[in-house]
């Protein structure tokens, strides 16, 4: 969690939707500054596996990572029945087993996880690391119960599965089978196939791993299917929903107040790293197809980098036996320093002409001696295009920028002059 004063200013605003199949079957990966987006479908893996690599001693978790597509009805149970005994395993009382979800809370803890010491370091819930041989090795059987249909009371497929270990943070390896012990695959995965993504995905009923996602620094949201606790009709239970979940790279701090669509976070911010800090609940869970409410309550301020923000809140949700339809307001914000001077600063900044075609002028008249400026022409992911260095004569200053090469489009001027930051918006035609 990251708390910070910041006094921020807008420069662009703009509508954007996705649009997802019926049944939440397609992820939608999101791309916040360019709006760019990929799909990919969902209902086509049943557990995933982390492809990242180990990173001691604080990310250690996000290399042993295995998730369960719990968000399509995969149930995961822990039998606690060593591996050794995998010819005589026995299923009686399956149904009563300890039961699994993945983390909503981050990407490195996944149901096949849930069930680690925390007082071991070593302990990842499905194995344990081995100094000597530099492995994770898997020590219980687990079955996964799948069921091809939206109902979690319809039949189940059961399969068996043994992970035998992370071979020296390269490879996964693993045994699927029939509980009778028929139909038995080991197979195995290798990191280094995956490079750039976060998870390698398994069909086990084809026996296929999947390549799904596309490279973990090309998206920042994802519009997905997850289980999460819902409180319903006077009872909380873990629950499929259809919400938003974050990069692992990206933060958020959650706005919830009457003005939350109208309001300019220039206050107290607190960002988290909770992947489903936007989560589903800015809509109302709604039994009728068609549009749901969505609760006028909420807006978020995504941390990209070192120095990109966004807001963003949730106009409409539609879901019907066709489409789900999202669509939401996306605010983009460049942090400044300080508070009374930027005001002083920005009100002795002019930009002309604005907008622009072949060149732009910035000027600055102070009252107050400033002993040196600069100027940064930046664009909307705050990319820094040009930047010049002035020295002030007589409290005023100018400076002129090439315009003619640049795109139509939003662009920003940064000033910082003696500690202190302005910024002023700049439309390219």
């Amino acid at each position: 969690m990251l708390a910070l004063i910041l006094r921020i200013s807008a420069f662009s605003q703009t509508t954007d939707s996705v649009t997802m199949l019926p049944g939440t079957v397609m992820d939608v990966y999101y791309n916040l500054t360019t709006g760019h987006t990929d799909t990919a479908r969902n209902n086509n893996w049943h557990i995933a596996f982390s492809v990242r690599k180990a990173q001691p001693p604080l990310k250690t978790m996000q290399a042993a990572t295995i998730l369960v597509n719990d968000g399509r009805s995969v149930e995961l149970y822990n039998s606690n029945t060593p591996i050794a005994n995998w010819n005589s395993f026995d299923t009686a009382g399956w149904a009563g087993w300890a039961h699994t979800y993945n983390s909503d809370s981050t990407w490195d803890i996944g149901a096949f996880n849930q069930d680690r010491s925390l007082s071991n370091p070593f302990d990842y819930g499905w194995g344990q690391y081995n100094m000597a041989t530099k492995d994770v090795t898997g020590s219980n059987i687990w079955l996964l119960a799948i069921t091809t249909s939206p109902n979690p009371s319809a039949p189940k497929t059961l399969k068996k599965l043994a992970i035998h270990k992370i071979a020296y943070d390269t490879m996964w390896v693993f045994t699927l089978s029939n509980l009778d012990g028929t139909d038995s695959t080991t197979m195995t995965i290798k990191k280094a196939n995956y490079a750039n993504k976060l998870f390698a995905y398994v069909n086990v009923l084809s026996k296929t791993v999947i390549d799904r996602e596309p490279p973990v620094n090309t998206w920042d949201l994802v519009f997905t299917r997850y289980k999460s606790l819902v409180t319903m009709f006077g009872q909380t239970i873990m629950y499929p929903v259809m919400g938003v979940l974050q990069n692992p790279t990206a933060t958020v701090a959650k706005y919830e107040m009457p003005d939350a669509h109208t309001f300019t976070p220039d206050t107290n911010l607190t960002f988290k790293s909770k992947i489903a800090q936007i989560g589903w609940d800015w809509k109302v869970i709604t039994v009728t197809p068609g549009a749901w409410p969505v609760r006028d309550s909420l807006a978020y301020v995504i941390k990209k980098g070192t120095n990109q923000y966004y807001k963003i809140y949730f106009t409409e949700y539609y879901a019907d036996q066709t489409k789900q339809f999202i669509k939401f307001n996306k605010s983009f914000y460049s942090i400044l320093t300080g508070s009374n001077e930027i005001a002083k600063l920005e009100q002795n900044v002019n930009v002309f002409p604005n907008p622009a075609t072949d060149k732009v002028t910035v000027q600055t008249i102070f009252t107050n001696t400033v002993s040196t400026i600069n100027v940064q022409l930046m664009d909307m992911t705050g990319r820094s295009i040009e930047s010049k260095m002035f020295k002030q004569v007589n409290g005023s200053f100018s400076a002129e920028f090439d315009t003619k090469q640049l795109q139509s489009g939003i662009y920003f001027l940064r000033i910082d002059a003696d500690g202190k930051s302005a910024a002023k918006k700049l439309v390219i035609n």
